[in-house]
């Protein structure tokens, strides 16, 4: 019984990993070409029992999880070693600290926005509420994630990588900031604070990454 129960969490296992080729590539596509339906089919999803929702997409913090793995294949995959490549930071860490890392850092993102998202729809701050609006967030911060972690890629992999990937970073926040302007002005109705309102919370959570980084490097002692 016990191996037979084993047998048919392996099966389980499999087939969600063979999913993820299928639906990671979509709900990229997706986020990325029509952000805003992507996320109000997000924002839906949590009036559904929790055993449906998601069941045409990839979960939110996992979309997440997977762009940031998927950012490290491809470093991988073209020989860009991110370790040595780092100077002071995370130059002693494994592969895996790095990604955990990278998760904790990036995930700074949709924490920010729905913090603001939260105080914006006049709710009180607690576990359950903050979960719908952090995971909505998730979707355009997998996006920006993956194209910036190419980009910085780019940049540090290749001689003339730099203008490519510049370039893309810059493409990849001016989408990220356009979303979230977008996405803000469905409860404020003034354009122009909310951009400003995406740019400020976007400040935040770069500085936030700054701090986290510049707390591990020193934290180990580096100079």
């Amino acid at each position: 019984m016990d191996f037979m129960r084993m047998l048919r969490s392996l099966e389980e296992l499999l087939y969600e990993v063979m999913t993820w080729l299928v639906f990671y590539p979509r709900t990229f596509i997706l986020t990325l070409m029509r952000p805003m339906k992507t996320l109000e089919y997000c924002r839906q999803q949590f009036h559904r029992p929790e055993e449906e929702q998601f069941d045409k997409s990839l979960s939110p913090p996992l979309f997440l999880l997977l762009s940031i793995l998927s950012s490290h294949v491809i470093q991988l995959t073209i020989g860009y070693d991110p370790l040595a490549k780092s100077h002071n930071l995370l130059t002693h860490a494994s592969e895996q600290n790095l990604l955990v890392v990278r998760s904790l850092m990036f995930a700074v993102f949709p924490l920010v926005f729905a913090l603001h998202h939260l105080k914006a729809w006049g709710q009180v701050l607690s576990r359950p509420t903050l979960r719908a609006p952090f995971f909505i967030e998730c979707y355009p911060a997998a996006v920006y994630t993956l194209l910036v972690q190419l980009g910085f890629t780019l940049s540090g992999a290749f001689i003339w990588g730099h203008i490519v990937g510049g370039v893309l970073t810059l493409a990849a926040t001016a989408w990220y900031l356009g979303v979230e302007t977008a996405w803000i002005s469905r409860s404020d109705k003034r354009p122009k604070r909310a951009l400003a309102v995406a740019v400020w919370l976007w400040s935040k959570g770069t500085l936030a990454i700054f701090v986290i980084a510049a707390g591990i490097t020193y934290g180990r002692g580096e100079p």
